[in-house]
């Protein structure tokens, strides 16, 4: 383990996959597998906006191991295989697994996703919102969390963007150790790197 600082080489490759999403058919983004790489990278503590428009700080997850996923809502194909996933990790957790596991849904797209509309994409995807939160905030405040993901973000027309499609693992230290890159990442392999985390002291 290093000290938590970010590797330049996974970022940028980060970067770089949102050029490849851009060049790729909608069809072939959604039929690659996610793409899953171990990491180690310090997430820094950020604040937005959740929902039901209440303040979020991510540092009061602290203890908590966190699967945080981009997306927007008018996104036509990956981003709702990516919902969809999540949900089915949600509903796989245990009873016990529950209480310490969050679930976060960032945009990447604050011009339309405001938190009404968050709030409706929640509930077409049937998000338990006890543990799942959906985030929007200011474009330069989303532009620090998302380079510090190493989140990829190009916006084509209005309600049309092209982004780094990722889901992401923090370990309950705030420090990103997975990361799975594409549409519909495996739920099974999610499910064992939070088990994994889960029992690290």
């Amino acid at each position: 383990m290093n000290s938590g600082q970010p590797r330049p080489a996974f970022t940028i490759l980060l970067l770089l996959s949102v050029l490849s999403l851009a060049e790729s058919p909608a069809s072939q983004v959604q039929l690659k597998p996610a793409e899953r790489r171990e990491v180690n990278v310090r997430i820094e503590d950020f604040s937005l906006t959740d929902q039901n428009s209440r303040s979020f700080k991510f540092n009061e997850l602290n203890g908590n191991v966190v699967v945080v996923a981009f997306a927007y809502t008018t996104c036509p194909d990956v981003c709702p295989l990516i919902t969809a996933a999540l949900r089915q990790v949600q509903k796989s957790l245990t009873e016990a697994n529950r209480n310490n596991v969050r679930l976060l849904t960032i945009t990447t797209d604050p011009e339309i996703d405001s938190p009404k509309v968050l709030a409706a994409y929640a509930k077409r995807h049937g998000a338990e919102l006890n543990t799942w939160s959906f985030l929007t905030g200011d474009e330069p405040t989303l532009k620090k969390i998302w380079q510090n993901f190493g989140v990829g973000v190009k916006r084509r027309a209005r309600g049309l963007i092209d982004h780094t499609p990722l889901t992401a693992i923090v370990d309950r230290r705030g420090v990103l150790r997975f990361a799975y890159i594409g549409a519909s990442p495996d739920v099974k392999l999610v499910l064992k790197d939070l088990r994994f985390l889960l029992a690290e002291r």
